[in-house]
């Protein structure tokens, strides 16, 4: 897989830079199905100064598709995981349609019972 990463703005961060390497390296293992020199990935992290915001976009190109997500917060390890997680999410849905089969959502949580009910009977 084909990555970019691109710092805008951004001081000497290494956590930053490895954060981005590790999330990388999980979403090419996602990303087994399709042919290495078919996939590529672009991440681009910046710090807006004035605003004390941090902006993450991440566009993953795969055959026949393109999952892209962006997200702007004030922690940038959140920020990060937060883009990977929905592209994730996207790369889940596109393959269940490749596989025709339908996407299994988790189930809802159950409302706890009203106990004041219970009580009356």
């Amino acid at each position: 897989m084909k990555r970019i990463i691109e710092l805008k703005h951004v001081g000497p961060r290494d956590h930053v830079r490895l954060l981005l390497e590790d999330l990388l390296d999980r979403l090419e293992s996602k990303l087994t199905r399709f042919s290495a020199d078919a996939t590529s990935a672009h991440i681009v992290f910046e710090e807006h100064r004035g605003h004390k915001l941090f902006g993450a976009v991440l566009t993953c190109h795969i055959p026949g598709h393109i999952l892209a997500a962006h997200e702007e917060l004030r922690d940038p390890g959140e920020a990060i995981r937060k883009v990977f997680a929905d592209v994730e999410r996207q790369l889940q849905k596109h393959k269940a349609t490749l596989n025709h089969q339908p996407l299994r959502k988790p189930p809802k949580a159950l409302a706890p019972r009203d106990t004041a009910e219970d009580d009356e009977e």
